[in-house]
């Protein structure tokens, strides 16, 4: 019965990566930003942002402003398979259900039943945020696959003590060269290495996460300007991000995309009460905790300071593992709380079914998106040089069928890069296309009130709870 579940529970998963990974989630920017240098190292070797080029010093011949690790790995991708976005979110799928599965083995080496395993797996796999920015070709899935990997070498109890404490450290860090928000779980690993393995193994821990990091120090040394200005750049977006928002707008991130997250929410403050409750019970009963539950604490808090920090949606889905931790704990737990944990997966699957339900019973979301893009496709017909900050980005559209058009992608406005930068490479531009007024650079903005330009804006024909719900917004030299 439990195989039976367990292939239940795989197949609803790939079943809904099959209907929509060319569809959902929308193409983001951010996919364009990767794609570009996977391409790069997987055509010549190197990570050139060509996307970029001409708008942040050094992109054309070096990528610095994310570590690497995420790049090769699509590039590696790309080199053997079709050089499309299908392929790196496939990619993308494959890495996020071996982390899935990584967790599930890591509950029964704490001592999860396998109920309660099943159900955290079940958790993952089926709540919609993971199909909103897990299956996309960012670094999410590859961050969280190789810090599950560290938790797993950490928790090892072979005779090889050493060998697996220093892989502990290695995994850890390329969780952290996959997406630097994989430093905040070293604690976690750390706790771990020092429950099971003790303090006079740490060195071999260190050791194993340093080397990775000083390969990308030889990577980057060259060219540390360039690395100041690119890495230094997202630092100070991350840092004007925490100031602007409030704790209103980190909720609002934070929920945005469960499904039906009002609910989550609710369900979330009851799962945290509900364990902090049982928490203080064992520990007034038996004077100390046992190493899952001390875990699940470190785990959780450890990834709520990084999103409190961060304040990005992409990261929630790192939530995703030690809440789904949580409800194997109440499921195991034995008392009314236990409910919670089918509530929340009922919960998962109903928000997945009505989120299928807009996509393709109320809409048919191909057919929307396909005349989008051709809608797009014709605004810009007599279009050589396009800058785009779209949602849904049109660039892989435009690379198939437009294959002499030279495509730029955006700069984020809150990016410290000074105008004289690129303002040059921007007055090469043609056209624009933007999906948000607000969020122009404002140089750029300035620019276009300079000249005159043919502006044509509509929306995407969705309900407004439609993963396709964004406007556009072209503008074209008259």
């Amino acid at each position: 019965m439990a195989y039976a579940s367990f292939l239940i529970i795989s197949v609803v998963f790939f079943f809904q990566v099959w209907m929509n990974l060319d569809i959902f989630p929308v193409v983001w920017p951010d996919e364009v930003l990767f794609f570009s240098p996977a391409l790069s190292f997987a055509t010549n070797g190197h990570l050139q942002t060509d996307v970029l080029n001409g708008l942040i010093p050094g992109m054309e011949s070096k990528t610095l402003w994310m570590p690497p690790l995420y790049l090769i790995f699509s590039g590696f991708s790309l080199s053997i398979f079709p050089d499309t976005l299908t392929t790196v979110r496939i990619a993308s799928v494959i890495i996020v259900y071996l982390s899935a599965l990584g967790f599930y083995w890591l509950l029964r080496r704490e001592s999860i039943s396998p109920w309660a395993s099943q159900i955290a797996f079940a958790s993952i796999l089926w709540e919609p945020l993971l199909f909103r920015f897990g299956t996309a070709a960012r670094m999410e899935g590859l961050t969280a696959f190789f810090f599950i990997l560290s938790l797993l070498f950490a928790t090892n109890k072979d005779k090889s003590k050493h060998l697996y404490v220093f892989l502990a450290g290695v995994t850890l860090s390329f969780s952290f060269l996959s997406h630097p928000i994989g430093a905040s779980f070293g604690l976690v690993t750390l706790f771990l290495v020092w429950r099971n393995f003790g303090f006079k193994t740490l060195p071999w821990f260190i050791f194993g996460g340093v080397l990775p990091i000083l390969c990308w120090m030889y990577y980057i040394h060259p060219n540390w300007e360039w690395f100041e200005i690119q890495f230094g750049a997202q630092l100070t977006r991350k840092r004007n991000l925490l100031e602007t928002f409030t704790l209103v707008d980190k909720l609002k991130v934070f929920s945005f995309g469960f499904g039906f997250p009002k609910l989550r929410l609710i369900l979330i403050a009851i799962e945290l009460s509900a364990l902090t409750y049982i928490s203080y019970k064992l520990f007034k009963t038996f004077g100390k905790l046992n190493q899952k539950w001390i875990l699940f604490w470190i785990w959780i808090l450890s990834v709520l300071l990084a999103l409190y920090t961060s304040s990005e949606g992409w990261y929630v889905f790192h939530i995703l593992f030690p809440l789904a931790y949580g409800m194997a704990l109440l499921y195991d737990s034995k008392g009314s709380s236990s409910k919670l944990a089918f509530f929340g997966i009922l919960l998962s699957l109903s928000s997945l079914l009505y989120t299928n339900h807009i996509h393709w019973y109320r809409t048919d979301s191909k057919r929307i998106l396909e005349s989008h893009f051709q809608h797009i496709e014709m605004s810009l017909s007599h279009s050589k040089s396009v800058y785009l900050q779209a949602l849904p980005d049109p660039y892989f559209q435009l690379r198939k069928n437009r294959p002499d058009m030279n495509l730029l992608e955006f700069i984020p406005g809150e990016l410290d890069i000074p105008s004289d930068v690129y303002i040059q490479t921007i007055k090469t531009r043609d056209s624009f296309v933007f999906y948000d007024d607000q969020l122009i650079n404002h140089v750029i903005r300035e620019y276009l009130n300079e000249s005159s330009w043919n502006r044509e804006e509509w929306e995407i024909p969705v309900p407004g709870n439609h993963w396709l719900h964004y406007k556009t917004i072209v503008y074209t030299k008259k």
